[in-house]
């Protein structure tokens, strides 16, 4: 019996259903199978309806439901089967039914209605005040069964998935058979139907987009427009699978013919069937979606359009794009537009580039550049810059994004030299990138388009586009793009230890030299020659001859032909050197040639002749004697010093350092012949009153810190002396590039420039916001190499530029601690926070933290007027915490705060009281809670997740996670949190401390969270949870009284004004009856052990007699000492 048979199980289905397949095809007819083995159609019919109705249920279980889907797969597969007319097994509501179980069995909707529910109960809960509340206790009853009933398994909803799967099929195969022409509601349901049930994963609504094209396509223009209206208004729900669904089916759509109307269409369906209406509202209406998944997938889809076959997609694009015509003229017949591009689209796509979402940036980029490609959008500098910008993203994905957009770019435009620059600015920079994946994929774009295209120049052709562009983009290189010079040298150091430089690629080079690119040829030459120990050297003399010779040689050739000879001088006899210095026709060209070339031979030289010039201005005769002109002088030569210095240090005498330090000194008298040692406890600028400009004594700071790095004694000597420049000298050169200075040292000798890292990082707080900035930079990058450590107080005080006072550097901070150093050191945050607290309240006391030997002074946030300051800090830590760093901070602050408290490790004087207050502020924030609980998880809504794939294990695994993690939490807070927060209670009556008000605050709304765990806690000590709900009612009405007698203090107030008599509204500091701010005798209590009979009372008004200033007096001090939340 079929009944039978299905009963047995899925297996059963698909035995069934695979014996069933063949005869939709066989002309062998089932139906008499049927007959002759006595089962009746009607009856199997009616079975399977039992089972697809089975699964409509809310309470169905998971088999129920997978049954319903193979029925449904079942009974559609019998309808394909020829013959099933004649049998009768079409059933209308059935049919329906079948294309419905999709919705009806797929969890998801549930799962968010039970979450919704559930926070609205939690929340009713929260606002109600009564002890006994029977209702509600059953409600909360009621809602965990039904959380149970619709709790589903990741193994479960495969299941079901599997069931989607088979159904849609089934649909599929039956529409090959009956395309529903006659029958167009049934047509409709099902696209509905997919419409509806459609899951939240890339593939599948792909697949479920084409389906819908398909039984589209079979529909009538009538039908089909209906359809597109009805599309229209789908786009605009307001979940998020609903609108990424409308438009892949949009894009599908597109693809298809565009249709044309009937002459029997209502007028008002008309508009819905060009392709004009979905590239403009459907596609181009969703690119400011709240939503940042769909304004991703807006824009993705934007720059497909423009790759469609269909002209009339296309068009509508550029139509979109462009505001108006400007003018519209006949030429010779032809018909000329001049128009203008949508300022406000360009804007929007600006925007979305720099949206916050990662998604949405790359998506951003992918729409740009279509636009550009396609000359929808003009190819300007500034437009073109927005994707070279996009390489130095903080996300990698969005690095990669903009590479290959410019690679795609650059394939579609090779000729025109704004994108060759472009490609340029963001494709070189990105060889030095701190992701060594960005790293290769811009050494492979720059191998695959330069490198490899390099031929002979016998093989050269200018109508080869690939060679073409190779030269121009060299040629830009050593014209307008010379400052990418350091990056590209780079990329060919890595090919160097790659061997990618062939003797045949050599040959190559050497062929262009005397050609039309000869400036490429030994710009490449001069980067490949000193990792190349073979080259034509006879080849290489000849052009040094020719450009001897030659006045039409440029001085960037002439650099990179220096370089070339440079590199192979040491291979050079001596004749041949000889003849070379002797070809140079004036001294200030053999000065420079000295410079540029032979620096490993010849540096010795350069030193002696920067030594003797310096010794002549600065000894011999005085400074003012020179003009303007010296002085540039002189930053040459202390320029040269120290870059010379860099390749012989063994030809830096004592002298010379003498020299750089008189600059500095402004004297050489006031050290004796003999003296050689510097006072390093002195800074440099405090031997004697300079005459020097500041400029000239920041170039010598600069030499004497390259003098440094070659010899460790003049390191060990002079580092005092800077650390003290940096606190003494007003000179902001002088100090930025002592900073400089003492950041580089710090990477050639860091455990020698460790103990000086407190005094750079003070430079923090310097009064001059570019050395802040500056140093906020250097100090970021030694993080990340790991040269500094987080030691001492440098976190602290590089947390406390996010509250600097400019917005620029604080913004920088941000960006520093989250897309730079959080993701080195993912626990840093949490590791300092508890920490934190106690250092920006300056407050020492404690037996552990904040024991720091430097002055905290100047990084001290301490005090009322930098509370806000403070909070911003606890803010943006706690945001950036993971849920598991939230719940053991929780339990830290618990253990080495509050504990201390009420162990008296910690004295509750006026520091402490503020120390304590502010913690009960920080574990009020929103921000430290779980997302469990503040729902900061789901605050995206219906957010899809940016890799789809899985994003249906994920939605079900973190519904598990959070109703495990809040059971956990509530637990461990019950048993850890409560017993501390009930002593330190009672310890703060006893003292009639004014922190009892933030301790109230923040027990009512922990309450919020955890009243129901609270009673359970309580369940044995019935009178303590009683008047615990007592205390908790006490403070409401007490803030209710403070906000009446704040009402009351602004009418008095107003009163005292109106009769002409100044009133204070603060009390003398004299007035014995106000309290001191640590302690409060006339506070309120909220004991425990006190009965409900002695309830507090507020303080009456004062009587009618009272003079209005002692009214006033009187309620500023009851202001004082009034319990009002610090929330």
């Amino acid at each position: 019996d079929a009944a039978i048979v299905i009963k047995n199980g899925s297996k059963e289905f698909k035995t069934l259903y695979s014996h069933l397949l063949p005869y939709m095809t066989d002309t062998e007819s089932v139906w008499t199978v049927f007959g002759d083995n006595g089962v009746s159609v009607k009856s199997l019919v009616a079975v399977l309806s039992y089972f697809v109705l089975g699964g409509k249920s809310k309470t169905a279980s998971v088999q129920q439901r997978i049954s319903a889907l193979q029925a449904s797969s079942l009974y559609l597969l019998l309808l394909g089967i020829p013959g099933s007319v004649v049998n009768k097994v079409f059933h209308q509501i059935l049919f329906d039914t079948c294309l419905n179980t999709v919705s009806n069995c797929w969890p998801q909707s549930l799962v968010k209605k039970r979450k919704k529910d559930t926070l609205k109960s939690s929340q009713a809960d929260g606002k109600r005040s009564k002890p006994h509340r029977k209702d509600n206790d059953g409600m909360g009853v009621d809602e965990d069964e039904e959380q149970e009933e619709v709790h589903l398994s990741p193994q479960d909803l495969l299941k079901i998935r599997e069931g989607v799967v088979l159904l849609v099929k089934s649909l599929l195969r039956l529409l090959l058979k009956f395309p529903l022409k006659d029958e167009p509601q049934s047509a409709d349901n099902c696209v509905q139907v997919l419409l509806d049930s459609m899951v939240d994963k890339t593939d599948y609504r792909t697949h479920g987009a084409q389906a819908v094209a398909k039984l589209l396509a079979k529909m009538p223009c009538g039908h089909y427009a209906s359809f597109i209206k009805w599309l229209f208004d789908y786009s605009r729900q307001s979940k998020v699978a609903y609108r990424m669904f409308a438009l892949d089916v949009s894009m599908a759509l597109l693809e298809q013919p565009e249709r044309e109307a009937n002459e029997d269409l209502d007028a008002e369906l008309v508009t819905f069937l060009p392709h004009r209406f979905l590239v403009h509202n459907m596609v181009f209406g969703r690119r400011s979606d709240a939503s940042p998944t769909v304004r991703g997938h807006a824009l993705t889809c934007l720059a497909q359009c423009l790759e469609l076959p269909s002209m009339n997609a296309t068009r509508s694009v550029f139509i979109k794009t462009i505001v108006w015509w400007d003018m519209i003229s006949v030429l010779d017949g032809n018909v000329m537009l001049v128009f203008s591009l949508a300022k406000d689209t360009m804007a929007l796509l600006k925007r979305r580039v720099s949206d916050p979402k990662t998604n949405v940036r790359k998506c951003a980029l992918q729409a740009m550049m279509g636009l550009l490609k396609h000359n929808v959008i003009m190819l300007s500098e500034e437009n073109l810059a927005v994707l070279s910008e996009r390489t130095r993203d903080p996300a990698l994905s969005v690095k990669k994004k903009a590479l290959q957009c410019l690679m795609d770019l650059l394939a579609a435009h090779p000729e025109n030299s704004l994108v060759q620059k472009a490609w340029l600015r963001g494709v070189v920079p990105a060889v030095v990138d701190a992701e060594s994946s960005v790293q290769e994929k811009a050494l492979e774009c720059l191998e695959q388009t330069i490198l490899s295209q390099v031929k002979s120049h016998g093989s050269y052709s200018y109508r080869d586009a690939q060679q073409t562009l190779t030269w121009d983009l060299l040629g830009l290189l050593c014209d307008h793009c010379q400052d990418l010079g350091r990056y590209f040298s780079r990329a060919f150091t890595v090919w160097s230890k790659q061997n990618k430089f062939t003797a045949a690629f050599i040959n190559n080079l050497i062929s262009h030299t005397e050609a039309e690119h000869a400036a490429g040829a030994w710009l490449l030459l001069s980067k490949v020659a000193s990792s190349c120990p073979r080259l034509d050297y006879g080849k290489i003399l000849d052009a040094w001859d020719n450009l001897v010779r030659s006045k039409n040689v440029t001085v960037t050739t002439s650099v990179h032909i220096l370089c070339v000879i440079g590199d192979i001088g040491e291979h050079l006899n001596e004749d041949t050197k000889s003849r070379i210095v002797g070809g140079c026709p004036s001294s200030n060209q053999k000065f420079n040639y000295v410079l540029q070339t032979f620096l490993n031979q010849h540096c010795g030289e350069l030193v002696s002749v920067c030594e003797a010039y310096l010794s002549e201005s600065l000894i011999d005769r005085s400074f003012e004697y020179y003009c303007k002109a010296s002085v540039n002088w002189i930053f040459c030569h202390l320029y040269t010093l120290g870059v010379a210095s860099l390749h012989c240090p063994s030809k830096v005498g004592k002298r010379i350092v003498l020299l750089v330090q008189s600059v500095l000194t402004s004297s050489v008298e006031q050290q004796s012949e003999g003296s050689e040692e510097l006072a390093g406890s002195q800074p440099l600028s405090q031997f004697k009153a300079t005459s020097m400009p500041s400029s000239v004594r920041a170039h010598a700071v600069i030499t004497l810190g390259k003098l440094c790095l070659q010899h460790e004694e003049l390191t060990r000597k002079y580092l005092p002396a800077f650390a003290r420049e940096l606190e003494l000298c007003s000179e902001l050169a002088v100090r930025s590039n002592v900073v400089v200075v003492m950041c580089d040292l710090c990477v050639r000798y860091t455990n020698m420039v460790d103990r000086y890292v407190p005094n750079v990082s003070a430079c923090l707080r310097d009064k001059d916001p570019l050395i802040r900035k500056q140093t906020l930079t250097m100090l970021t990058n030694l993080l990340q190499e790991e040269f500094v450590k987080w030691k001492g107080s440098l976190f602290f005080r590089f947390i406390a530029v996010l509250v600097d006072s400019d917005p620029t550097i604080a913004s920088l901070c941000e960006y520093c601690l989250v897309h730079l150093l959080l993701k080195k050191n993912p626990v840093m945050f949490s590791q300092h926070f508890i920490e934190c607290i106690f250092h920006f309240n300056s407050y020492e006391k404690h037996k552990t933290y904040n024991k720091f030997p430097q002055t905290k002074a100047k990084f001290s946030l301490k005090g009322a007027q930098n509370k806000e300051r403070r909070f911003t800090i606890y803010r943006f830590l706690l945001v950036h915490f993971t849920d598991a760093q939230r719940f053991n901070i929780t339990i830290k602050i618990s253990q080495n705060i509050l504990a201390c408290f009420v162990d008296g490790e910690l004295p509750l004087d006026c520091d402490g009281a503020a120390v304590l207050a502010e913690t009960f502020g920080i574990l009020s924030l929103k921000e430290i809670k779980l997302s469990a609980l503040s729902g900061a998880a789901g605050a995206g809504g219906d957010e899809l997740q940016e890799d789809e794939q899985m994003a249906m294990a994920k939605a079900v695994m973190q519904v598990a996670q959070k109703k495990v993690v809040s059971q956990v939490q509530k637990k461990v807070f019950i048993e850890s949190m409560i017993p501390i927060i009930i002593n330190l209670k009672s310890m703060l009556e006893q003292k009639r401390s004014p922190v009892l008000k933030d301790l109230m605050g923040y027990l009512q709304l922990t309450m919020q969270d955890y009243r129901n765990e609270v009673k359970e806690f309580f369940a044995a000590d019935e009178q303590l949870a009683v008047e615990l709900e007592y205390n908790l009612k006490m403070y409401e009405k007490e803030k209710e009284h403070e906000m009446e007698a704040q009402m009351a203090h602004c009418s008095l107030v107003g009163d005292a004004v109106s009769g002409g008599t100044p009133v204070s509204t603060r009390p003398s500091n004299g007035d014995p009856g106000l309290p001191c701010p640590c302690f409060c005798p006339q506070a309120p209590q909220y004991g425990l052990c006190h009965a409900p009979a002695r309830r507090p009372q507020p303080p009456r008004p004062a009587h009618p007699k009272t003079s209005p200033v002692r009214q006033v007096q009187l309620l500023a001090a009851y202001k004082h000492n009034a319990f009002i939340p610090t929330y």
